[in-house]
């Protein structure tokens, strides 16, 4: 689209007359049939115009900010001349309506050739090429659409401490067309939080009021920006922030430092099934509240058997659910100081829970209360898993050495049903005894875990044992990944030295063989030593 822009318009000719006799008005229309030409006020010499053509610009672009530099040679013609750069001044421009409709230009380079590093908020904009000829005051201007893509809509934040032990975080970027890319240093770490424990980002909803990101840390838990406009992240001010309030009656620890939040984000498309009623997890406690009449508040925790006790049990940091379902239904906790698995009283978007209910069965195929075995047993690690009806499990283990898989469906609150109980035979499961990150596939009977740079595959069912890869560093974290693609299939491995790296791999839906292979284009580079991993998929 070319545009030519003057008092008057005729074609792309632009003649402005000031003589003073007839004469010289006859000239001007015999010369006009000839060649356009512009009359120099100063005196009565007649100047030519020189009527530009632009092109080499495309009729749209699409860059990423922070990361693409969008360069355009544009070709210049003019019916005279355009090669006389000192009679010309170039001005490349955004126009942007922004998100009020308030209408701005915003100059991004004032050179003939445009090699500009994306740095304007993401958004649509329409990109003008600007030409003004110094000689006669004509301008020409060329137009195109320019989409900037932020690359921080879809992907992982990568959660870990730096080498100083300062936490850090990247994002793992996955933009349609386009390489995944890890986009480094985006968390501006104001407060020198250190240790690095988890992360939290609650998923997409309408509501901005209910989708909090947060990162965990041994010296406390910070609520931080997550608009994906954002070229970095900061944590957000604490008075400032109204996203947790705890309101006790009851004798509590302060401050609480929030260790988790459920249910999370579901799949792909990111549901935040916390918009509705959520459990906070805090290093002493659980709290539960409904989303329902915001702003966000808590009372008294939950983690205790009546609802006028102030008598607490300690709460392990694994809350099962089913994890497949939009809706969960139902929660459960472990109860670290009875021993014994727990249920929320009740669970509902309108209601929150009050205290818990003290599970019991008659040992079959697995005892809810750990007491009835000698020695007992307590939860080492627990996970909700994706696939076979989203049922959850249970590693335990008892003061000897031995561990041991439970299977859970958590399929309403007041129907938790025991499925299966398995034992880890330690002479086949190599070095399970020294593991220290776990992940279990659940498609499978097999668990995943880590001893130093050792990564294995156990299948507790047939009990079979399988080195699936020593990489070069300590693996520091193990997670299955359902959210990226909706695959139960996929996990990431990240290891550390001096620096980290990040793996992608598939798991074979295979119940006579343990078959774990490497994703082609799927190992990431990054500072950190990894802690968590999180899923995003929402554009603001």
């Amino acid at each position: 689209m070319e545009v030519t822009i003057g008092p008057h318009m005729n074609g792309n000719r632009l003649i402005k007359n000031s003589m003073k006799k007839a004469s010289y008005f006859i000239l001007v229309l015999l010369a006009s049939i000839f060649t356009s030409c512009i009359n120099d006020f100063g005196s009565d010499t007649i100047a030519e115009i020189n009527e530009i053509e632009i092109s080499g610009i495309e009729d749209s672009y699409s860059v990423i900010a922070q990361q693409e530099t969008l360069t355009i040679k544009p070709v210049i013609k003019g019916t005279l001349s355009a090669s006389d750069e000192s009679r010309f001044t170039y001005r490349w421009f955004l126009c942007d309506g922004g998100m009020t409709n308030t209408h701005k230009h915003i100059t991004i380079s004032t050179e003939r050739d445009l090699n500009y590093f994306v740095e304007s908020t993401p958004r649509n904009y329409t990109l003008y090429f600007s030409v003004l000829d110094n000689t006669t005051g004509l301008k020409w201007e060329k137009g195109t659409d320019l989409s900037i893509v932020s690359p921080y809509v879809r992907g992982h934040y990568i959660v870990g401490d730096k080498a100083d032990g300062s936490v850090g975080m990247d994002f793992l970027s996955f933009i349609e067309g386009r390489d995944t890319t890890v986009m480094k240093n985006i968390f501006v770490n104001t407060k020198n939080i250190k240790g690095a424990k988890n992360a939290i980002f609650t998923g997409f909803y309408i509501t901005e009021e209910t989708i909090n990101l947060w990162i965990m840390s041994e010296s406390g838990s910070y609520q931080v920006e997550n608009s994906a406009s954002l070229p970095e992240i900061k944590e957000m001010d604490e008075m400032s922030d109204p996203s947790l309030f705890i309101f006790p009656t009851i004798p509590i620890s302060k401050p609480q430092q929030v260790m988790d939040i459920v249910p999370h984000a579901l799949g792909k498309t990111n549901i935040n099934r916390c918009r509705g009623a959520r459990i906070i997890l805090t290093k002493d406690n659980c709290f539960g509240t409904t989303m329902m009449a915001l702003p966000e508040a808590y009372g008294n925790p939950i983690n205790r058997y009546s609802s006028s006790s102030s008598e607490l049990f300690r709460p392990s940091k694994y809350v099962l659910y089913q994890e497949n379902q939009r809706f969960p239904n139902g929660m459960c906790l472990y109860d670290e100081t009875n021993h014994c698995f727990s249920r929320f009283n009740s669970w509902s978007t309108y209601s929150a829970p009050t205290h818990c209910t003290k599970l019991s069965n008659t040992g079959t195929p697995f005892y809810f209360d750990q007491t009835q075995y000698s020695p007992v047993r307590d939860l080492v690690y627990g996970e909700n898993g994706y696939g076979n009806s989203g049922r959850s499990y249970a590693l335990m283990s008892n003061e000897s050495g031995e561990y041991f898989v439970y299977w859970f469906l958590v399929s309403r609150f007041n129907n938790i049903q025991a499925q299966a109980a398995y034992d880890i035979d330690l002479s086949i499961a190599t070095e399970f005894g020294q593991a220290t990150h776990y992940a279990f596939y659940s498609m499978q009977p097999i668990v995943l875990y880590s001893v130093g740079a050792k990564l294995y595959a156990y299948d507790y069912i047939r009990k079979e044992c399988k080195l699936i890869n020593t990489f070069d560093d300590e693996i520091t974290y193990i997670a299955m990944d359902y959210s990226s693609d909706d695959d139960p299939n996929h996990f990431f491995v990240a290891t550390y030295s001096s620096a980290g790296r990040i793996y992608g791999y598939n798991m074979e839906d295979n119940q006579n063989a343990i078959n774990a292979t490497a994703v082609e284009h799927e190992t990431f580079d990054t500072d950190l030593k990894v802690v968590r991993m999180v899923y995003r998929n929402y554009a603001n």
